[in-house]
């Protein structure tokens, strides 16, 4: 078991901080964390070059982080499905800390900017 925490700020100002207790494997040079919690069930794969994001419940996301690219983000809520689009601005994995700044756009248009 590892224990995660994950503090988030987005350009709103809104702080985020969660503890979670997951499960920690590694499979093909990545280190997967998955873990449950009163939203869903949740994974987080983490390579040389890229992480992934998934989480299932309430809302059901997906996002692939790479550093300087663009890449999709699906956001799924039971009232609301949106498809957007994320440029990672920085990602960092060092001794069990990962760390990033991304952007989240909707046609192109920032609507938020996220800093975990």
């Amino acid at each position: 078991m590892a224990r995660v925490l994950i503090n988030s700020i987005d350009s709103f100002g809104d702080k985020i901080t969660q503890k979670i207790i997951a499960t920690k494997t590694t499979e093909n040079n990545t280190i997967i964390f998955r873990y449950s919690n009163k939203e869903g069930n949740g994974e987080i794969k983490i390579s040389s070059d890229f992480v992934e994001i998934h989480k299932k419940g309430e809302v059901n996301s997906s996002l692939i982080l790479k550093e300087g690219k663009k890449t999709p983000f699906s956001y799924h809520t039971p009232f609301f499905h949106k498809e957007f689009t994320i440029f990672c601005k920085s990602l960092n994995y060092t001794e069990n800390k990962l760390t990033t700044s991304y952007i989240i756009y909707d046609n192109n248009i920032e609507i938020n900017q996220l800093d975990i």
